[in-house]
């Protein structure tokens, strides 16, 4: 009912970006914006400082039902197995395949 009045008189407000939380576990999910990925084994303190400056967060609710576009199992991986200064490129084809597999996607089935 609320979902209706807001979209009805136009008062939707944009959320804020969530605090940053600490160093994911091994089976969370981390999200950034509408892109989410599963933490699938451990990362260090300073590669989660780099993902907190790159805009990824924790997902803060076990069941989350926003639509969202699922990163392949390897990209961790492949975030990881990049050097400093490879990784914001790699990072940046990631965004570009989730974007380009979103668009792909009939807005039903993601």
């Amino acid at each position: 009912m609320k979902d209706m009045l807001r979209t009805l008189f136009s008062i939707r407000q944009k959320r804020r970006t969530p605090p940053v939380g600490p160093v994911p576990a091994v089976g969370v999910s981390i999200a950034r914006g509408p892109v989410k990925m599963t933490i699938n084994q451990p990362v260090s303190r300073d590669f989660w400082n780099w993902m907190v400056l790159s805009g990824w967060r924790n997902v803060p609710v076990q069941t989350d039902r926003r639509e969202s576009v699922q990163l392949p199992e390897s990209s961790l991986q492949q975030l990881l197995e990049a050097s400093p200064q490879e990784r914001n490129a790699v990072h940046a084809r990631l965004l570009a395949l989730a974007k380009q597999s979103s668009s792909s996607m009939p807005a039903k089935s993601r």
